[in-house]
This record gives structure tokens, sequence and C-alpha cells, in this order.
């Protein structure tokens, strides 16, 4: 999963360096959050945790790191709170609810027997804020949405899902559009609920 983390990190390098861009976020007040850059370390560890193992997994997609949660943490889903169960020394214990209720799904599921089965990420990798408030990458201005979600697709080229699961009607639509255009090659599942009743259905067997 190094690649991964490649992957995003020259995409950061590659925003600080574009002058063009910039200045449009700067113009409309927007803040791009970087806590995957300021806790890259940590993200390491995270990944080389729980995605040790190659395998065929679903992909739980959502729609952009929130500024209490996974923006902080540059881990999708996660908060600090979530991350100090899965992996020791954290030192930072900020909690985010809906990094809560994800933590409740892995640790019904079981940690080990979640992540070998299921892949969590965000359509778009960054975050965002507008005068301090979160902000969701379809919100942007253009063409910032798809600049912001294009690495998505080299990502799920990586990982090779066995199916990717939106977690909101905008991201569907998203994923729907890249799919037309025959640049994201991966079967789409409606719904999230189905889904995990399926996981579950496997695992209680």
């Amino acid at each position: 999963m190094d690649k991964i983390i490649h992957l995003h990190q020259n995409f950061y390098t590659e925003l600080k360096n574009n002058l063009e861009l910039n200045d449009i976020l700067k113009k409309k007040k927007i803040t791009v959050l970087d806590g995957f850059n300021k806790n890259i370390k940590l993200v390491h560890r995270y990944y080389q945790k729980v995605y040790s193992t190659e395998a065929k997994r679903i992909v739980l997609c959502g729609i952009n790191p929130g500024r209490k949660g996974a923006g902080k943490t540059g881990i999708p889903f996660l908060d600090f709170s979530a991350v100090s169960h899965l992996l020791s020394d954290i030192g930072e214990y900020d909690r985010e609810q809906s990094a809560q209720f994800m933590l409740s799904i892995i640790n019904e599921i079981g940690s080990e027997s979640f992540y070998r089965n299921v892949y969590l990420t965000n359509i778009a990798w960054f975050g965002f804020t507008k005068e301090g408030s979160n902000l969701n990458y379809y919100d942007l201005p253009s063409p910032l949405p798809t600049i912001f979600t294009d690495s998505f697709i080299e990502e799920m080229n990586i990982v090779q899902p066995k199916v990717i699961v939106p977690l909101s009607k905008e991201v569907n639509q998203t994923l729907l559009k890249m799919v037309n255009e025959g640049r994201l090659r991966y079967p789409l599942s409606r719904t999230f609920t189905t889904s995990i009743l399926l996981f579950y259905g496997k695992k209680s067997k």
C-alpha cells in the first residue's frame, strides 16, 4: 500500500507548487486540510498494520475528510481516538461522530476480519474548509472537483477492488460519471447497507 501513500504525497506536492490552483483556493477562501502530510509517519504505520496482505477488498468510498476527523489524522474515516484503538502511542484522542460510527462497525466485525475484507477511502483524498467550516469536494468551484477526485482512479488501479460502495448520493454520481467515461473500470454497489449485510452473511457462515 506504499504506492497509495506515494500517490497522494505526489499530488500534495504538485498542489503546493501549482500557483494557478493556489490562487483559486485563496480567492475563494478555501483551505486544503493537511493532516495527511503532517502525520505521514502515522499514516504509514496504519497502512502497514491493517493492509499488510494483498487481497481483493470491498471499497467503502466516502466524500472527503472533515476537519475534526480524517482531516486531522490523514487516515480515511478515522479520528485520533479511533486510530488509538488500532495503533499504540498515539498521544491524541480527538473524537468525531462519523469516525466513532465507523469504529463501532470495525469493532463489531473485528478489526482483523474487517480490514482483510474492506478498504476505506474517500473519493477526494484531501478535505477542505471555507472560513472555518467543512466544505465538500462537489461544492468546490470548477475545475477543482475533478482535480481533487481524479487520483481516486489511480488509487483503485492499485487496490483492484471487488466492488466500490459509494457512501453518498454525490459520490455515487461522481463514480457513475467516471464509469460512463470509461475511466473507472470496477463494479459499483448500489448501497452501503447491502454490502455490509452481504459481508455479515459471509462472516456468520
